[in-house]
């Protein structure tokens, strides 16, 4: 099953810091939350790299 939280992500996310995170999921050899954060820093939130994650995966397996 596809899901679509792109209308959630649009209203708290700010474009640019959305797409950082899902090119380095593309990017990264493995999808750990612990090393994403890690190497984007802290600019980005623990909660926005796990939604981004789940988008991320849902749209790479369908």
């Amino acid at each position: 099953t596809k899901l679509n939280i792109d209308y959630f992500l649009n209203e708290i996310m700010d474009e640019d810091h959305l797409l950082d995170i899902y090119d380095y999921f593309k990017e990264s050899e493995t999808d750990g939350v612990e090393e994403a954060l890690d190497v984007l820093g802290t600019d980005f939130s623990e909660d926005e790299v796990r939604l981004v994650r789940i988008k991320f995966i849902s749209e790479m397996a369908n």
